[in-house]
């Protein structure tokens, strides 16, 4: 029954996915071509054969990037996320296909005014049907029954995670102790007897792995059409989003999620750069970087622009440009900037205080060397000794580096002398790793702009 509820819930998502879209589309419309006749057909067929291909394209593109999957455990910030997914991959189809189009003419307004309504209205919709799915799922009546096998530490957990969560859609209804013995067909009998008159759906088993009865619950939740759960000790604090996936039939652990493991992840996340950096090469460079330039350049002696390797994506080297902050000296690929650096030229201080320096990385944006959002890469010193020093320092390197990131917008920029701060920031970092959404990454460009206008961090 759960899971009826749950594919329901899935549909009328996407229903009301539509229904906003062709809300948005007509009144996109209405705004904007209010004052043209409807006897001019040929202009409102194009734009009939538009409204029927965002329809088409926005179902497909919700499907393949899985936008309107319904789970219990479900996060809205995880479903807004790919949702953002699927509006980013479907204007990128719309505009395809609008290059293609060869006599067609359609209004930019129209496209201004649609998504200025299509965007708030269908992230809304969502918010709203993921809460009323939470608050359906917290009837005992909507929840799949569960029984529960054992007392050990993870079954204990598992219950006490049940009570604090009803969002979650599972309730406990019966318990059964660990000394149960299956071999007994009377007392296996009494057990099934008693999962059919709770109407058990799922057995969630938390005996230990050594246990030897656990082969017959299974035998015995098979039997009666009912799934079978087991809880493991993973006996490993750290792990907190892992996963299991099977290599034939061998069970493998992964310790983490990783949202930009999967391509269409990567897909929207590296359209975004690359929509995000020309937008900044085009407005902001023409006025900025030369401004900029001569302002270097009149503070002292030296190049206006400052290179310098870099550890990127998969640990490789790349090359990171920034506008040159510091008096020419021997020491800058070795000696990190600290408060009140005397080879910081007061220009260059200022430029580091609203993150100015970074703006020529735009560059490596483009390339494809960096992300608007992500890790800020060290150099290949700082990599080699904090590699040694700190536990998961590498794991920033599964994504390529980004000009800002969520350490930095917690304040976690600068000056590294103290080896807590540098693991807080790491900590930061692998959060970022294993959570990313492009929606994050908006709240992430939407902070950093305020520091830089505001000052705020610890630039030196």
């Amino acid at each position: 029954m759960h899971q009826r509820y749950t594919t329901l819930f899935r549909y009328i998502q996407l229903s009301l996915d539509v229904l906003v879209l062709v809300a948005a589309f007509l009144l996109a419309g209405a705004l904007r071509f209010d004052d043209l006749k409807v006897e001019n057909q040929e202009y409102y067929n194009y734009y009939v054969q538009l409204f029927a291909f965002m329809i088409l394209s926005w179902v497909v593109v919700a499907v393949l990037v899985r936008s309107s999957v319904f789970y219990p455990t479900l996060e809205i910030r995880r479903s807004v996320g790919k949702l953002l997914n699927t509006i980013l991959i479907h204007a990128a189809v719309l505009a395809l296909l609008l290059v293609s189009l060869k006599g067609y003419y359609y209004s930019r307004l129209f496209f201004t005014y649609f998504y200025l309504l299509f965007v708030p209205g269908v992230l809304l919709a969502r918010i709203l049907i993921i809460k009323r799915f939470r608050i359906f799922l917290q009837k005992p009546s909507n929840a799949r029954a569960i029984a529960l096998v054992g007392d050990t530490t993870e079954a204990r957990d598992f219950a006490n995670s049940l009570a604090l969560h009803p969002e979650f859609g599972l309730h406990l209804s019966t318990t059964f102790a660990e000394k149960i013995d299956l071999n007994d067909p009377s007392e296996s009998a009494r057990i099934a007897q008693a999962l059919a008159a709770e109407n058990i759906e799922e057995l969630y088993c938390g005996l230990p792995g050594h246990h030897p009865q656990i082969s017959n619950w299974l035998k015995l939740a098979d039997a009666n059409l009912i799934r079978f759960r087991y809880l493991p000790a993973l006996g490993i604090k750290q792990i907190n989003q892992a996963h299991i996936e099977m290599l034939g039939e061998v069970p493998v652990l992964i310790p983490r999620k990783e949202p930009l493991e999967i391509r269409s992840n990567r897909i929207v996340k590296r359209l975004f750069d690359v929509l995000f950096s020309s937008l900044v090469m085009i407005l902001a460079f023409p006025i900025a970087l030369p401004l900029l330039a001569l302002l270097v350049k009149l503070s002292s002696k030296g190049p206006v622009f400052f290179r310098q390797q870099r550890s990127g994506l998969n640990n490789d080297v790349f090359t990171v440009l920034k506008f040159r902050t510091m008096a020419v000296n021997q020491t800058a690929d070795m000696l990190q900037a600290t408060a009140d650096d005397i080879r910081i030229t007061p220009i260059g201080k200022f430029l580091r205080q609203h993150n100015l320096d970074e703006l020529p990385q735009f560059i490596n944006v483009f390339r494809g060397q960096m992300s608007v959002v992500g890790p800020r890469p060290h150099m290949l010193a700082h990599t080699a000794a904090y590699r040694q020093l700190i536990d998961e320092f590498m794991v920033r390197h599964l994504i390529r580096p980004g000009i800002t990131g969520l350490a930095q917008v917690r304040g976690l920029r600068g000056e590294t002398t103290d080896p807590q701060r540098m693991r807080d920031r790491v900590k930061a970092d692998v959060y970022y790793v294993e959570n990313w959404s492009l929606l994050l990454d908006l709240k992430i460009i939407a902070e950093t702009i305020w520091n830089m206008i505001f000052g705020k961090g610890r630039g030196v």
